[in-house]
C-alpha cells in the first residue's frame, strides 16, 4: 500500500531543502510528498517551488498559520490513507519511514506508529550528562510530533469512537491545540498506538534553558487537555506517572527496557525531572501560563513554532 509524506512548513528556509532531498530518496512505497506552507514569510515557498522541478511526487498546498491547520489540510488533500507526518527540520534515519509503515501493517489495531525519540548534543559533562538524563525516558509511550505515521481510516474510527467526529469523516484536529502530538497521544495511547524503536528520531539539547522551555510546553499541552478535553485527559492520566499509576507503569517499562543501562538512565531522568519541577516549578508554571494565554487570545498558530520544541537533528 502506498503512502503520502505530509510535511507542514512554517519559515523553514534553512532546513527544508535538505529534508526534501532526503525524502526524494524514498522508494515507490511513497508516491506522494505533500508540503503545506502555513504563514511562511522567509522564502520557504521559493525553495519548495524550485525543488518541485526535481521531484515529480511533490505537491505544494497552503493553509492558515499553524501546524494544526496545516495538518488538517494535509489529511484532506492526501491521496493515500497511510500518511507519514514529519517536520521540516527532520531528516529521517535510513529505513525509519519504512519501519513505521511496516508497524502499521503488522498491528491492525494501530492508528498511529510513532518514531522513537533519542536526545543528541549537549554541553560537556557534568552539565551535559545532567541535560541528557533530563531528556531521557524510561521507555516511550507517546507520539513524537517530529515523525509518525497515521492510518487515516483507523484514526477517524478512533475519533468517532471517542465522540470527536461523525463516523466516516476524515480526521481533523482542533485548531487551537498547543501541540498536536500530546493530543493525539491522549487519543490513541494504550490501544491504538505502537512505538517503533527501528524508527529513531533525534533532537538537540544544548542548554538547561532548552529543557525548561520544553517542560513548560509539555505542561501547557497537558493542562489544555485537562481543561478542554476531560475524557481524553482521563485516558491520558492512566499513562502518566503518578503515585497511583507508578507501580504498574514502572513494572511495564522495566520489563520492556533494552538493558540495565537503559533502566538506570531512565530512572535517573525521571528523578531529575521531578527535582527540576520542585526547584524551577514557578518558572515552568509561568511559561506554561504564557503559552496558554497566547492560545486563548487566538495566537495558537505561533505557539507551536515558538513555545519550546527542542530542535531536531537528522539521522
Amino acid at each position: 500500500m502506498s503512502a503520502s509524506i505530509c510535511l507542514p512548513a512554517y519559515n523553514e528556509v534553512r532546513t527544508i531543502e535538505a529534508t526534501l532531498t532526503e525524502l526524494s530518496r524514498l522508494g515507490p512505497e511513497v508516491d506522494e510528498i505533500l508540503v503545506c506552507l502555513n504563514g511562511c514569510t522567509d522564502g520557504t515557498e521559493g525553495v519548495v517551488e524550485a525543488f518541485r522541478g526535481r521531484e515529480p511526487r511533490l505537491t505544494v498546498i497552503e493553509s492558515e498559520l499553524g501546524k494544526n491547520n496545516a495538518w488538517n489540510a494535509l489529511v484532506t488533500r492526501a491521496r493515500n490513507s497511510r500518511l507519514v507526518f514529519t517536520d521540516a527540520d527532520v531528516r529521517p534515519a535510513a529505513g525509519s519511514i519504512s519501519a513505521l509503515l511496516r508497524a502499521l501493517e503488522r498491528a491492525p489495531h494501530a492508528a498511529v506508529a510513532a518514531a522513537f525519540e533519542q536526545p543528541r548534543g549537549a554541553p560537556p559533562p557534568p552539565l551535559g550528562t545532567v541535560i541528557r538524563l533530563l531528556t531521557t525516558s524510561l521507555g516511550q509511550d507517546y507520539i513524537s510530533g517530529r515523525l509518525y505515521a497515521v492510518d487515516r481510516d483507523r484514526l477517524g474510527a478512533v475519533m468517532a469512537k471517542r465522540g470527536l467526529l461523525r463516523e466516516g469523516t476524515l480526521p481533523q484536529l482542533p485548531v487551537d491545540l498547543v501541540t498536536e502530538d500530546s493530543w493525539l497521544t491522549a487519543l490513541v495511547a494504550g490501544d491504538a498506538l505502537v512505538v517503533v524503536p527501528e524508527a529513531p528520531i533525534h533532537f538537540e539539547v544544548d542548554s538547561m534553558a532548552d529543557v525548561v522551555r520544553a517542560l513548560a510546553r509539555n505542561a501547557a499541552a497537558r493542562e489544555q487537555i485537562r481543561s478542554s478535553y476531560p475524557e481524553l485527559y482521563r485516558r491520558d492520566d492512566a499513562r502518566v506517572l503518578s503515585a497511583r499509576t507508578a507501580p504498574r507503569i514502572l513494572m511495564n517499562r522495566l520489563s520492556a527496557a533494552p538493558g540495565p543501562g537503559a533502566v538506570v538512565r531512565g530512572l535517573g531522568g525521571m528523578a531529575l525531572r521531578a527535582a527540576l519541577h520542585r526547584v524551577l516549578g514557578r518558572q515552568i508554571g509561568a511559561r506554561r501560563d504564557r503559552i496558554l494565554a497566547d492560545v486563548h487570545a487566538g495566537r495558537g498558530g505561533r505557539v507551536m513554532a515558538t513555545s519550546g520544541r527542542l530542535p531536531s537533528k537528522g539521522g
